[in-house]
């Protein structure tokens, strides 16, 4: 027996009336704001341990090339036991006990010294939930991308080392959460 095309049609179509209307869209969602002031400790269980990502990261060099780059990530690279930052036109980042890390947030360069004297020329872009500092060292470059988490009390600091003479750049992660 054949059932005539429109029959089948109809009785394949998913009925009008079992449809849920579609609600409107809303005109605008509206950004949470991000609130990066304060003081953060370092949650050291949900953080990277760096000196095993640097022995990983270098597993494949020779000897003489793995203690020179080991010295170089081990001296660039390090670990904050707490986080401060401070907002406004500019943002103040500190980071442990070094000096705070003063840039304007519009990419504009500033210049910091760190502690052990050495000068990076720097610049910090935000948008929304992430903030990326770029500070320009000695022939390298470190990247620290700060990403605040839904909650509000808690971020991710991403840093990544590159420089021209490291075939792949070395990354890891700090998680740090709002002290109370």
């Amino acid at each position: 027996m054949r059932i005539p095309t429109l029959l089948l049609a109809c009785l394949l179509a998913p009925s009008l009336s079992a449809q849920k209307p579609k609600s409107p869209a809303p005109e605008s969602i509206k950004e949470a704001k991000v609130v990066w002031d304060g003081e953060w400790t370092l949650h050291a269980s949900q953080s990277d341990k760096i000196d095993e990502q640097i022995e990983a990261h270098l597993k494949d060099l020779n000897f003489a090339m793995k203690l020179v780059w080991k010295k170089k990530l081990q001296s660039a690279c390090k670990s904050f036991s707490q986080l401060d930052i401070l907002a406004g036109d500019s943002f103040s980042v500190t980071l442990g006990k070094e000096r705070p890390i003063d840039t304007p947030t519009d990419g504009t360069e500033a210049t910091w010294k760190r502690s052990d004297d050495q000068e990076f020329k720097v610049t910090l872009t935000k948008a929304g939930p992430t903030m990326i500092q770029t500070l320009s060292g000695d022939g390298y470059v470190l990247k620290h991308v700060y990403s605040m988490r839904k909650d509000g009390n808690s971020l991710a600091l991403q840093v990544t080392y590159t420089h021209p003479k490291l075939d792949n750049p070395f990354s890891y992660k700090l998680v740090f959460k709002r002290k109370e």
